[in-house]
């Protein structure tokens, strides 16, 4: 089943208005929410599109590389990423009209990533509560945040890479709002973060605008190609490793 006939059909059954109007009634999600249906690990997408993975699975970003890799020939190359760009966006658009307004951005935080915009579930760190527009905060200790990313003094880490300054004896600790812990380029609403003339709109071409620069970010090789060890790995995917690491000690 395609993104865009999953999120209609959530559409249909549901009722978007209806959905966005029960938001602000919606009770906090329980304690341990996260683990429904076995789904333990999270990443969102360059376009913010989330997946999940179970204990014990790789780290989702490979679902995403997989599904971005349109002609699985091992590399997502700038016609790809774009592709994968259009077709959340299209997966949102729901009335087709080639705008993300309020209520289908309103859909995409509190139906499509509860779990990181509408509701409080716990995750990796100590969370904090709800900023003013919903979103999470999530403190991590560890490496800094640049523009590009999540990186220490070295430069960009790899996904498959040793992730340096977590053996510091005193880490710098850092505030991850929505999605930045688990996503590339540590984008706090990786859709909305491309409304670059603060409309509160988000029109395709905008869409794909920032998927140019967005690819642009993680080509840090600039042959016009992302390969998997190349990307940097999520905060939490980085965590993770690290705890998972302390545990075979």
């Amino acid at each position: 089943m395609t993104r865009t006939s999953m999120l209609r059909r959530g559409l249909g059954a549901l009722g978007l208005a209806g959905v966005v109007a029960g938001m602000a009634a919606a009770q906090p999600a329980p304690s341990g929410a996260h683990l429904v249906g076995g789904f333990t690990q999270l990443f969102i997408s360059p376009c913010g599109e989330p997946y999940r993975g179970r204990p014990g699975d790789p780290y989702p970003v490979a679902l995403w590389f997989k599904q971005a890799d349109l002609n699985h020939d091992g590399v997502i190359d700038k016609a790809e990423f774009r592709a994968d760009h259009a077709g959340f966006f299209d997966a949102l658009d729901s009335n087709e009209d080639g705008v993300l307004d309020g209520t289908e951005l309103g859909f995409y935080e509190h139906v499509v990533v509860p779990d990181v915009f509408g509701r409080p579930l716990p995750r990796l760190g100590a969370l904090d509560p709800p900023s003013r527009d919903g979103a999470r905060l999530i403190r991590v200790q560890g490496p800094s945040l640049s523009p590009g990313g999540i990186n220490d003094s070295a430069g960009q880490m790899g996904a498959k890479g040793p992730m340096p300054g977590l053996n510091a004896k005193r880490p710098e600790e850092k505030v991850l709002e929505g999605a930045a812990a688990y996503g590339l380029l540590a984008e706090p609403e990786p859709v909305m973060a491309a409304d670059t003339d603060l409309d509160g709109r988000i029109t395709k071409a905008e869409f794909l605008e920032a998927a140019d620069r967005r690819f642009k970010r993680l080509d840090k090789r600039g042959d016009g190609k992302l390969t998997l060890d190349e990307l940097p790995m999520t905060a939490s995917q980085a965590e993770a490793a690290e705890q998972a690491r302390h545990k075979k000690r």
